[in-house]
C-alpha cells in the first residue's frame, strides 16, 4: 500500500487506515500525513518531501 499523501510505501503491519463517510478508504503512513491532508486540507503537489508530481511549467 502507498500513502494517500506522500505516496511512500507502507510497511505491512503499519501506518493508519482512515474510512470516509462515502465509504472510501484513505492510507496514511505518519500523523503528519493525516494532518496536512484531513486537518489542514493540503495538496501534496506542493512540498517538497512527498512524491506527488508536480505539473511541469510551459
Amino acid at each position: 500500500m502507498k500513502c494517500s499523501f506522500c505516496n511512500k510505501e507502507i510497511k505491512k503491519g503499519t501506518g493508519l487506515v482512515y474510512v470516509k463517510t462515502d465509504g472510501t478508504l484513505l492510507y496514511f503512513d505518519t500523523g503528519k500525513c493525516i494532518k496536512n491532508m484531513l486537518d489542514l486540507k493540503r495538496k501534496p503537489a506542493k512540498f517538497k518531501w512527498t512524491r506527488a508530481k508536480k505539473p511541469k511549467k510551459a
